[in-house]
């Protein structure tokens, strides 16, 4: 009998945290948004910048005799991408196109 409370007891309290987790996604959603996202096409380029210097940095630091020359290539890669990603935004938000490499 002792179990059976105990279980009764957590079921009720995941229902509790159930019912009171949905209530309060629906008050976030229904909250009206505090800040607005506006970002500029020089903001979107300076970050775009910003991850093509940090690819830069970890192709400097991958070398191909190290035991973690994937890792630093992989990062690499990693910022190279968000960089064109970055830069394409900022193309599609008006800014002027500047070339790198």
């Amino acid at each position: 009998m002792n179990r059976l409370t105990h279980t009764l007891t957590q079921l009720g309290a995941i229902a509790a945290l159930a019912v009171g987790s949905n209530a309060l996604t629906t008050l976030v959603l229904a909250a009206p948004p505090t800040q607005s996202v506006a970002t500029t096409a020089a903001d979107l380029q300076a970050t775009a910048d910003h991850h093509a210097i940090m690819a830069a940095d970890y192709r400097a630091r991958a070398k191909t005799d190290s035991k973690h020359a994937i890792s630093w290539f992989t990062l690499a890669n990693h910022c190279d991408q968000k960089a064109e990603r970055y830069q394409m935004a900022a193309l599609q938000a008006g800014a002027e196109p500047t070339y790198r490499r």
